[in-house]
């Protein structure tokens, strides 16, 4: 089951050619979440053929511009397109007045559900979850209230091996308390060992996003574990006074969080406009977590589990 990130824009405040401002759609199961919306959004979809028609859930994580400011134009976007089904936004309570403002001041009317959901700078939610994913909300430390968000794959029912269910003619009590992961024990004393009578079930993926947030040590509360961690890195150490001020992190205290976090891989993004080249921030934040890699306009990352890496680097 697809679990991908595609980086719609990594830059900071400034947009740059080929740097656009913060978005990211996230696809988990085909369900398809747009984690902020910079400026040159829309172009951004459309450069990468998504179809941003099914995006039904966008989710903002603060109201600085160059993670919102793209927003309204892709929601009026979306009702000259036609759109009918409902659509989910989660961002700071004020972004329902910016939103409403938008439609009043154009005399405009949305042809489609338009559901908008507050987020707590304050302590983690829970926005929405279905039979396969659960999105959350988390505080992180900025100037204005922050948030960072994080998708959970649920665990998936283990298959049954269609040899064992013709070989001891199961019936479909005993399917199911295989798929609960139970032994069968027959009133003969047969015993069908579920380890033997499923397929492993492949561990369930996560992935964090963390945009904008100064060095905040509470955060890898919110995010032990996780397989993918995108957080900010918008200055190098050499600037890390800087970062301290403007509520922003450097490329080595990023890392210092996925070390401590305990997460899979890392990527790095949010970079300041002074930097034309990443080959500084990337050595930085290797010294100290070795599973990281910059982010890029158009990349796709496939979220696989930490089981999965430790196999792998095996």
């Amino acid at each position: 089951m697809r679990f991908e990130v595609h980086i719609l824009g990594c830059g900071a405040a400034l947009p740059l050619p080929g740097r656009n401002p913060t978005a990211q759609v996230v696809n988990v199961h085909e369900k398809q979440f747009l984690f902020d919306c910079g400026e040159g959004t829309q172009i951004a979809l459309r450069k990468e053929r998504i179809r941003m028609m099914r995006i039904d859930h966008i989710c903002i994580s603060h109201l600085h511009g160059d993670h919102y400011l793209g927003l309204p134009g892709l929601v009026s976007t979306f009702n000259l397109l036609g759109r009918t089904r409902p659509l989910h936004i989660y961002g700071p309570d004020r972004l329902k007045e910016v939103l409403d403002l938008h439609q009043e001041v154009g005399e405009g009317r949305l042809d489609f559900p338009l559901h908008f959901h507050p987020t707590s700078p304050e302590e983690p939610q829970v926005l929405f979850e279905d039979g396969s994913v659960q999105l959350e909300s988390f505080p992180v430390k900025h100037r204005i209230p922050t948030t960072g968000f994080l998708l959970r794959e649920k665990e998936r029912e283990p298959g049954v091996k269609r040899d064992w269910v013709r070989r001891h003619d199961l019936v479909p009590s005993e399917i199911l308390a295989l798929k609960r992961k139970e032994d069968v024990v027959r009133a003969d004393g047969t015993r069908i060992p579920f380890a033997e009578a499923c397929h492993p079930v492949p561990a369930a993926r996560s992935y964090a996003f963390a945009a904008d947030t100064r060095y905040w040590e509470v955060l890898t509360e919110f995010i032990r574990g996780v397989d993918l961690l995108y957080h900010e890195a918008t200055f190098g150490e050499e600037m890390k006074a800087r970062a301290e001020k403007t509520f922003h992190s450097t490329a080595r205290q990023a890392a210092r969080i996925a070390d401590r976090a305990g997460v899979g891989r890392l990527v790095l993004g949010h970079v300041s406009a002074r930097y034309d080249r990443f080959d500084s921030l990337l050595e930085e934040a290797r010294a100290v977590f070795p599973e990281t890699m910059m982010a890029e306009d158009g990349m796709m990352l496939e979220v696989v589990s930490c089981e999965e890496i430790g196999e792998r680097g095996a």
